[in-house]
């Protein structure tokens, strides 16, 4: 009996020593405020405070919390840590404690880490997460699920991971840990490539027969590879990457040297930055032999929770100066640590993947002798200088479409159009902006308009410019622009418009055509009452505070509308780009009237009254 006794003790005792000793909530009584705890790399490492809350506020309501100075002359990565075996205790990481969440108050933007150490001293490194907000508390999480089934007794904070120019004092409190986020994964399989296979060098395709490659995740790698099915598709899961090396070395080399794109299709929960290296060992095929060369590109803005198809231009790795020995394949994601991508598809082709406009945007109805024209077959151009400047991010290329000359922008981030000079645009005539879009994959688009003010020189201190954003254009349709140039509000003078500067996301890899783009003044001499629009409602009319703008366009696109008052004053104007338009506007701040609602559409215009009592 006595023996038993014992043996019941000893597991008590043993489960009190994996016992996890959470929240740390810094208050009297919890955890963590009497812990010992060590600053490292902190210049002088001055000693971790517990001190009043500086800001008593949702969501930090709590009395006491951890103040850690980041000197400047400390490291980036400059922290403190619990005593090893005694703060937190020893415990062992599951599916219910894994997403570790902390609140910060900082008075700068900059990563903030988290690491876990193992009994034996060995650790995954940290996990870094941004916060957003300056001088008011924030809760950022942290997700470790990768890192379960490991025994830690460590926890290390880095309230400001970065290279500072200044001092800054963060504080930080509430750290808990909590059950795993359900992270969404794919249901349906990627496109299959659609490449002749006699045009296509593939990695990684169900399509294709593939090349040998010697590892899908080298030795330094950062990532946690898994080959998971995906509707019955192979397909390679990265999960707690930061970054992962693909390697065919030796009489794998692959060579993609008459290839000219580079595809894959990716899926991601929740990355917001991917980066993709290439590397080319050179002729001698050897690592470091003096020809290697590599280029890295990055992207942002691309759908998540969704297959998204990369085709990237070859041309568009400056730095890799062959491509006949690619050796190395790297990608990287951002947050770091906690990415999550899933790959398929992985081939070098000839030609690109993505769709291309089979017909020509429709020639513009306006008078020639009301436009000013950049480019478009309909009209004599003005000289522009450039339609790609040198500091642009993106590849130009002149095409044609069904016989007609279009502008076709690829690996697209930014690009610029300047007319300096004696090419300077005077705009200062023109009513709108016209231009039309076609693109398989833009999110986002963006349009800049920059003048020179009257001295015609950059920077000469009476610049002007204003952008404009899209959102959500259609795709696979030539989009038809026309923008009143009342709305670029911040561009004071159009005088001496020098610069038109396009952007897209995703950032990197969208492809844009671009026709007919020209200044106007007056209607298009299409415009007529009847521009088959199957619904136009504004209710209820007379109307109030409120009034509800019901319209739907059989064909093309309802490109925008206003609200104008019986003096000619537009008191609303509203870009739309799409074929349907269901708003409910305020009309609160309207002076009781007769006001005419004005709907601008591919095919024309159409006008309606309201009463505004």
């Amino acid at each position: 009996m006595r023996n038993f006794l014992l043996f019941c003790l000893l597991i008590l005792v043993a489960k009190a020593g994996m016992a996890q000793n959470a929240p740390i909530n810094f208050e009297a009584g919890g955890h963590g405020a009497s812990w010992t705890w060590t600053t490292f790399e902190n210049d002088d490492n001055p000693a971790l405070e517990i001190v009043a809350n500086p800001s008593i506020s949702a969501p930090n309501t709590s009395s006491t919390v951890a103040k850690f100075t980041a000197r400047m002359a400390g490291m980036p990565w400059a922290g403190c840590e619990s005593q090893r075996g005694a703060d937190i205790g020893t415990y062992t990481l599951t599916a219910s404690t894994s997403t570790i969440k902390i609140m910060v108050y900082k008075p700068v933007i900059s990563d903030v880490g988290i690491k876990l150490v193992a009994d034996d001293g060995g650790s995954l490194g940290e996990i870094k997460v941004p916060n957003t907000k300056i001088n008011e508390w924030e809760e950022l999480t942290f997700d470790f699920t990768s890192r379960q089934g490991i025994q830690y007794n460590q926890i290390v904070i880095f309230p400001d991971f970065q290279p500072r120019g200044t001092e800054n004092v963060c504080y930080f409190d509430n750290i808990t840990f909590g059950p795993a986020a359900v992270i969404p994964e794919p249901t349906t399989a990627a496109a299959d490539p659609t490449f002749p296979s006699a045009d296509v060098v593939s990695i990684f395709s169900n399509v294709y027969t593939n090349l040998n490659i010697d590892t899908w995740r080298t030795g330094w790698s950062s990532a946690v590879l898994t080959d998971v099915q995906v509707a019955g598709n192979d397909v390679k899961k990265y999960s707690a990457l930061d970054f992962v090396g693909i390697e065919a070395t030796g009489a794998n080399v692959i060579d993609a040297s008459a290839m000219g794109f580079l595809n894959f299709d990716l899926w991601t929960p929740n990355v917001t930055q991917f980066k993709i290296k290439l590397v080319d060992f050179g002729a001698d095929g050897a690592f470091a032999g003096g020809d290697d060369s590599e280029h890295e590109l990055t992207f942002t803005g691309f759908n998540k929770e969704e297959w998204v198809n990369f085709s990237i231009a070859m041309t568009d790795f400056t730095g890799l100066n062959a491509t006949s020995h690619i050796a190395q394949i790297i990608l990287s994601a951002q947050p770091t640590g906690t990415s999550i991508i899933y790959l398929d598809n992985l081939v070098f082709s000839k030609d690109g993947g993505l769709p291309e406009p089979t017909t020509a945007d429709a020639d513009p109805n306006f008078d020639a002798a009301n436009v000013l024209s950049l480019f478009s077959g309909k009209f004599t151009n003005v000289t522009v200088d450039t339609w790609r400047t040198p500091w642009s991010n993106a590849s130009l290329s002149d095409e044609q479409i069904a016989g007609n000359d279009v502008k076709k922008y690829s690996s697209m981030d930014f690009v610029g159009i300047e007319a300096t000079g004696a090419n300077l645009i005077d705009a200062s005539g023109m009513e709108h902006i016209n231009f039309s879009v076609w693109s398989p994959n833009s999110t986002l688009f963006k349009i800049k308009l920059v003048d020179f003010g009257a001295d015609g020189a950059f920077g000469g201190g009476d610049d002007t410019e204003h952008e404009l954003s899209f959102a959500a254009p259609a795709k696979e349709t030539w989009v038809k622009y026309r923008i009143p140039m009342s709305d670029f509000v911040g561009l004071t003078s159009r005088s001496k418009l020098a610069q038109i500067i396009l952007a897209s996301e995703p950032s990197g890899s969208s492809v844009i055509y671009l026709d007919n783009f020209f200044f106007s003044n007056g209607p298009g001499t299409s415009v007529r009452n009847d521009v088959s629009l199957s619904t136009f409602d504004v209710f209820p009319n007379p109307a109030t505070n409120q009034v509800n703008l019901d319209m739907e366009l059989t064909e093309g696109n309802i490109l925008s509308y206003s609200i104008v008052n019986m003096n000619g004053q537009t008191m609303l104007t509203e870009a739309v780009n799409a074929k349907q338009v269901n708003k409910s506007i305020s009309i609160a701040g309207f002076t009781p009237g007769v006001y005419m609602v004005n709907v601008t559409t591919d095919n024309g215009s159409s006008t309606k009254r309201l009463i505004i009592q």
